[in-house]
């Protein structure tokens, strides 16, 4: 669909928000103390591959100029996290 200007507008149909909250289930479900090794490890094994489909779609991606500064920032939050003891 193009906009106003002439150039064409992205349609985004997904919600962040949704998908983290899908990664979070199968996380506490990777945790739940009362399922055996088999079925949590199943977890661990999307959460591996839902890593390494990101890390692939990643490398189709653009670069763009404050893409260092937004991951030097977060890498920045998760270094206080550790240094407050609110993350390993």
């Amino acid at each position: 669909m193009k906009n106003k200007e002439g150039g064409w507008n992205m349609i985004i149909d997904w919600s962040l928000k949704t998908i983290k909250e899908e990664v979070d289930k199968i996380t506490y479900a990777e945790s739940d103390k009362y399922m055996d090794g088999f079925t949590t490890w199943g977890c661990k094994k999307d959460l591996y591959e839902i890593l390494w489909y990101v890390e692939e779609a990643l490398k189709e991606c653009g670069t763009y100029s404050n893409e260092e500064d937004f991951i030097i920032e977060h890498e920045k939050e998760l270094m206080w996290a550790i240094l407050k003891g609110k993350k390993k």
